[in-house]
């Protein structure tokens, strides 16, 4: 399907879109049988490459991404948030049991047991990141989520979010065009939450509510990590739901896109 926005933002990346669903596409790439590591490398090659990825229940690399796709809490007991809050903060320095920690993360892999000793610090202490962990929206549905370019969107077909990736003047446009038809200034998240939960359980929350806004995104490095083979560091992803998409669609017809200011400083 083609859309209007697509073309007159004319960026170095299209648009993807994320859906749920029971099935999973045959041609998609998809995480290998026991294999760990971050679903946003393979969201990146959608971006990028314009592959169809597909992740399941039966395959779920995290706790963070089962949370963030939307297939529960990724957490079966106390002790597992707990460990996860002490990742998400300070590591070690944060761990409410020390000894105990430890004792976990001498069954994982070298290398995770280095990050998680010093942590990932999206928060600054143990309570932030565990009322965090104890906050986040929850859903519990479909079997798997599905990644694939706009442009490969069937008629009749509707995502639940559609990603954007934008450098510095293609947000610029976007973030105006969000903003043309509302009256307040508050038109945006930018949560202290993975990439997959931003993209993923963050803006189905958004899809709930009667004034939805995009969500901007990556803020972990982590995930930036994994994904600057193939996405610049200067990209941002902003992702909504599919019926806000639509209305920036049409807004898009007869905007600041269509202005000598965006020919000074988009793509055109």
């Amino acid at each position: 399907m083609e859309f209007n926005i697509v073309k007159e933002l004319n960026g170095q990346f299209d648009p993807i879109v994320l859906i749920k669903t029971d099935e999973k596409p045959d041609d998609a790439l998809a995480p290998k049988a026991g294999r760990g590591g971050c679903v946003m490398s393979l969201v990146a090659q959608t971006i990028a490459k314009r592959k169809t990825t597909a992740f399941g229940r039966e395959n779920i690399t995290c706790g963070g991404v089962s949370a963030g796709f939307g297939w529960g809490t990724g957490f079966k007991t106390d002790a597992d948030r707990e460990f996860q809050a002490t990742f998400l903060s300070l590591g070690l320095e944060s761990a409410r049991d020390k000894d105990a920690f430890l004792e976990r993360l001498s069954h994982l892999p070298k290398p995770t047991q280095e990050m998680f000793m010093k942590g990932e610090r999206i928060f600054c202490d143990f309570d932030t990141a565990y009322e965090n962990i104890k906050n986040r929206p929850l859903y519990d549905e479909g079997e798997y989520v599905v990644f694939k370019p706009i442009e490969s969107l069937e008629e009749g077909e509707t995502p639940d979010v559609v990603i954007f990736t934008l450098n510095t003047m293609e947000l610029s446009a976007v973030l105006q065009l969000n903003g043309s038809f509302r009256a307040n200034n508050t038109h945006i998240m930018t949560p202290q939450a993975s990439a997959c939960q931003a993209i993923g359980t963050i803006t189905f929350q958004q899809a709930e509510s009667e004034d939805p806004v995009p969500v901007l995104s990556p803020l972990d490095f982590a995930a930036r990590a994994h994904m600057r083979r193939l996405i610049p560091d200067e990209y941002m992803n902003l992702s909504m739901p599919w019926e806000l998409f639509l209305k920036l669609e049409e807004l898009s017809k007869n905007s600041v896109l269509q202005t000598h200011f965006w020919e000074d400083f988009g793509n055109k």
